[in-house]
């Protein structure tokens, strides 16, 4: 029977069978979210110290917000270590005002002496790395705000077995208003907590280096923080070596709260293709599967197939896998939220729109152009996602 399948037929079976499983990743992360996420942490005073390294460039209205959330943690053992390219930087003083106003608080300033590779935050943490005095080391940009059971949920997550050597919390954002952080906000609490919840529960390799921790001994396995030096996407390459190394990565139980008071349109997009541009320079199959991934064309290719497979009518399939993909979207991210969104049901539905039109703009851009700006950089990244060059600008 095999045999006799045409070509034609055998794509609209393969094009059932990727959407269907595209459809089944909604489900699976709708669900794993209900189960994992928002979990209530009692305290624990047997688990071990955390060494918190804040790598800080710049600053902006919410930095003192943030790094306040951290001096006035629920956690009985931590430090705070403040990484700095130079003593020049102007959070320098917002951050030694904290120390002042939190003396009880283990806290040290560390600035970069010089680079030791390619990565700018890899070169801008390793000095707190090495004066780490704790056995689990988390690392959090200055734009994440922290509940007080934040560092005690990533804790307890991690020493709940042998073999859990990292630990990431999914990507999300506090309520801000205006346009820009909302659009934000929806991309980050439907289709990217997707994927970071799908792929936890399947196994895949999935961290972010926003907001993390991971045990200390597993990292220097791989050859310590230094070993990533030349990594683009360190966070992706540590979770990989620690796999090889018979570790597993997971995510806590509540998501890292972005609260950049910096956002627009347009610094989004950057940061979203320069994302883009990694996973493509680390994954290159991702230009075959990602493009087909959203709504719109993955309602085309289910349509069309299964019109040719049983004749069912177009333009309903189109509608049909439409109102799955935005129920299941505005539902996902209701439990990223864990409980009502701030904004209404019409202003979700137009920054979903946006995200989903936006997205292939986005992707093509990466596409065209393959160096990656950070900050006051370009880098020429290699298929491996190591880095082959930077350019100061």
């Amino acid at each position: 029977m095999i045999e006799n399948l045409d070509i034609t037929t055998c794509l609209a079976i393969i094009g059932v069978l990727f959407v269907g499983a595209l459809y089944l990743i909604h489900v699976i992360a709708l669900c794993y979210g209900i189960f994992h996420l928002h979990k209530i942490n009692e305290p624990d005073a047997t688990l071990p110290g955390v060494s918190i390294i804040k790598p800080i460039m710049g600053t902006d209205e919410n930095l003192e917000i943030n790094l306040t959330s951290f001096f006035t943690a629920e956690y009985h053992q931590f430090e705070l270590i403040f990484c700095f390219h130079s003593p020049e930087d102007v959070a320098v003083p917002v951050v030694k005002a904290l120390i002042e106003r939190y003396p009880d608080v283990d806290s040290t300033i560390c600035f970069q002496e010089h680079d030791i590779g390619f990565n700018p935050k890899i070169n801008n943490m390793n000095p707190g790395y090495l004066v780490a005095k704790y056995p689990l080391i988390m690392i959090s940009d200055s734009t994440i705000f922290m509940r007080p059971d934040g560092i005690l949920d990533l804790a307890k997550r991690i020493m709940s077995h042998e073999k859990l050597g990292l630990i990431t919390q999914i990507p999300y954002c506090m309520d801000r208003v205006g346009k820009a952080n909302c659009f934000e906000q929806v991309f980050f609490g439907t289709s990217h907590s997707k994927i970071y919840l799908a792929g936890n529960f399947l196994g895949f390799n999935c961290p972010t280096g926003m907001s993390s921790i991971f045990k200390k001994a597993a990292l220097e396995e791989c050859g310590g923080m230094a070993a990533f030096k030349d990594y683009m996407a360190e966070d992706y390459f540590l979770g990989k070596n620690l796999a090889a190394r018979g570790y597993k990565s997971g995510i806590s139980n509540q998501p890292a709260l972005q609260n950049s008071a910096a956002t627009t349109f347009t610094s989004f997009a950057n940061r979203v293709g320069r994302w883009a541009k990694l996973r493509i320079a680390m994954m290159p199959q991702v230009i075959l599967v990602e493009p087909l991934q959203d709504c719109f064309p993955a309602g085309i290719i289910m349509a069309f197939s299964v019109y040719y497979l049983f004749d069912f009518n177009i333009p309903m399939t189109i509608f049909l896998n439409f109102l799955f993909w935005i129920f299941m979207d505005y539902m996902i991210m209701r439990v990223m939220q864990n409980g009502p969104l701030t904004m209404s049901l019409i202003q979700f539905i137009g920054f979903w729109f946006l995200r989903e039109f936006s997205s292939p703009v986005i992707f093509i851009k990466a596409l065209m152009e393959p160096s990656v700006r950070w900050r006051n950089n370009i880098f020429h990244v290699k298929w491996c996602g190591k880095i082959r060059d930077r350019i100061s600008c």
